[in-house]
């Protein structure tokens, strides 16, 4: 709980210093509004948990951290989503996102994790925070992303910066592949864009369509092949 309460600190710290105290102040409000949020998903998520407690081999990995859950809504109400779009979580964790990707009118919804135990939690979450019809919506691939086959059928993809380096740009390969043998329009949001900012340029076919600046810089791209 030391550990959780430091890092929540340096983060709102770290928040004032990007963009003022009024800012800092908002992160604050944020991390109080999702404990109150999370009462009505009916499980817990907040935190951080350091990756190395979870995997043992965690190169390019990242701690786990869960969006902040009224900015994410606020991003999924600007998406035009539809019965036939179908939602990737890319770093699900503990299962907040999905549980809110829930409460549009996905047809799909997959997470896809490396950590085992993260995965179990998520799973006993979602079994709480869903009623059973829609909890068959959602699938868990557990594994590295960079081994992960994107479905045909995926739309919209969401990334709170999980992973950097290899698994990045292996992710942002097969996203690549995909489009091509399923030509489609993809929605792809970064959340804190630090990583993928660097790697994004490399592939012509996302165009930024939106940005905004929550705790983060939030960057949405379009994707055609």
């Amino acid at each position: 709980m030391i550990g959780e309460a430091l890092y929540e600190l340096k983060s709102i710290v770290r928040a004032g210093r990007r963009a003022g105290l009024p800012h800092a102040v908002r992160t604050v409000g944020d991390r109080f509004a999702d404990l109150l949020a999370e009462k009505a998903l009916g499980f817990r998520s907040a935190g951080v948990i350091a990756i190395e407690t979870l995997i043992p081999h965690w190169q390019d990995c990242h701690d786990y951290r869960p969006s902040t859950i009224a900015h994410f809504r606020a991003l999924l109400d600007c998406l035009p989503v539809g019965p036939d779009d179908v939602f990737v979580d890319y770093g699900a964790g503990l299962g907040r996102t999905l549980a809110l990707a829930a409460e549009y009118p996905f047809r799909r919804l997959v997470g896809v994790e490396i950590a085992p135990a993260l995965v179990a939690r998520a799973r006993a979450n979602l079994a709480r925070a869903l009623p059973p019809a829609r909890l068959a919506d959602v699938e868990l691939w557990q594994g590295n992303a960079a081994a992960f086959t994107l479905p045909a059928d995926a739309t919209v993809l969401y990334f709170y910066n999980p992973f950097h380096g290899a698994v990045l740009r292996r992710t942002f390969d097969e996203i690549r592949r995909s489009l091509r043998a399923a030509p489609r329009k993809l929605t792809i949001a970064f959340n804190n864009p630090v990583h993928a900012a660097h790697v994004v340029p490399e592939y012509p076919e996302l165009r930024l369509v939106r940005r905004w600046s929550f705790e983060y810089e939030c960057h949405v791209y379009e994707a055609m092949p």
